[in-house]
């Protein structure tokens, strides 16, 4: 299973020596896909995962992939990305992907020896996301329930993935994680939720820790900024005092780091550090 013989690491130089948090992926637009007509959702845990459910179900029946990126060109320039701020050794690494869906990324980060933790509020996107452990079966994982939570541990000691709400107050989770990988996670989230989401984020992520998050851009950003998910998003929003600002300092504009077959819509990064 171990792919470091397939993936170049990219050992670039920077100015950043601290435990980095890489935000990047998601998935929270994964399951948030399909809400874009209404913010009733948010109005309670029940009624979002009733939604996230509904698109999960559409996906897996064959449906409309929406945030999908399965190319592998895209995961390796966004490893890259990772790399380069993340320096610290893969073994030494702990990394957080929240609402993570079934990133393969996250498999990835695995396969070259970081040890990794997803949470999702649905708990068909968390068994997708088991199902991309290639190389594992059903015997390498065991089950149990904790605070309202779902927890899936591999039998490396190295991937554990939850099943509940991201938003939850999680006292265990409190400093533990050197990276945090978030694709499209904050870019799917209101307004009204993302304070929430960045408290957690920020209690999850060592100090001197990297966000690095990839969310999407439109063209016609200032037209659109409050249509979504997934929102349109520049580093300024992302630095809001209700976002990141409160904690983290922003390093990084990485501009576009891969395209996407969507027309009018960018995959951007940025790059932060926990104060």
């Amino acid at each position: 299973c171990d792919m470091r013989p397939l993936i170049k690491i990219i050992p670039t130089l920077t100015s950043c020596t601290a435990p980095l948090a890489f935000v990047a992926s998601t998935h929270s637009f994964n399951t948030l896909g399909k809400l874009h007509n209404t913010n009733s959702y948010f109005t309670s845990a029940p009624k979002l995962k009733m939604g996230w459910s509904d698109t999960w179900s559409d996906i897996l029946a064959g449906g409309n992939q929406r945030w999908k990126v399965t190319d592998e060109e895209a995961h390796k320039k966004a490893l890259s990305h990772f790399q380069r701020f993340v320096q610290t050794d893969p073994s030494e690494t702990h990394v957080l992907c929240p609402l993570a869906g079934d990133d393969p990324f996250v498999y990835l980060l695995f396969s070259l020896g970081y040890s990794v933790s997803a949470i999702d509020l649905v708990p068909e996107a968390v068994e997708e996301l088991r199902k991309t452990f290639k190389c594992s079966s059903k015997e390498d994982w065991s089950m149990e329930e904790s605070s309202n939570t779902v927890i899936w541990k591999h039998s490396s000691g190295r991937a554990t993935f939850l099943v509940g709400d991201a938003l939850q107050k999680r006292p265990e989770l409190v400093g533990k994680f050197d990276a945090v990988y978030d694709k499209d996670s904050f870019g799917a989230l209101p307004k009204n939720l993302r304070d929430g989401f960045c408290s957690r984020i920020a209690e999850y992520t060592k100090k001197g820790g990297i966000i690095y998050l990839e969310c999407k851009l439109k063209e016609n950003h200032e037209e659109v900024i409050d249509v979504g998910p997934p929102f349109s998003l520049k580093g300024e929003n992302l630095m809001e005092d209700t976002s990141y600002g409160a904690n983290f300092e922003y390093l990084e504009e990485l501009g576009t780091v891969y395209p996407l077959s969507r027309p009018g819509m960018n995959q951007t990064g940025h790059v932060m550090r926990r104060k």
